[in-house]
């Protein structure tokens, strides 16, 4: 594939740091690992894949995963007429996280009272 012209390479579902050692000593080039909690591959930190000689590492699922966890816990909670205060961001922090901030979005404006 790096002879065809790929500028990075991935290995489907390696099942051991074994492997995962293999590919990247048997392999020119960067590579990806494709980090998928309770997949096949073991999961690494970022300084260990990078130890073993990988390039780039994707967490494809993590951040949708842990908001499905966090969505799902909110709900529970606003079912059972509990605050959600502990789960949640600031509206400020709410707010630069999505760009409002950097639009001039007018909290006054959007307030229920």
């Amino acid at each position: 594939f790096r002879n065809a012209g790929a500028d990075m390479t991935f290995l489907e579902a390696p099942e051991s740091i074994e492997q995962m050692q293999e590919y990247c000593r048997r392999v020119p080039g960067p590579k990806l690992a494709n980090m998928l909690e309770q997949g096949s591959t073991p999961i690494l930190t970022p300084a260990e894949l990078k130890a073993i000689g990988y390039t780039m590492a994707a967490y494809p699922l993590t951040l949708l995963s842990a908001s499905i966890k966090a969505m799902k816990e909110s709900l529970e909670r606003i079912r059972a007429g509990e605050s959600t205060d502990d789960l949640i961001c600031s509206f400020a922090e709410t707010k630069d996280a999505v760009g409002f901030t950097q639009y001039g979005f007018e909290e006054e404006r959007y307030r229920i009272d």
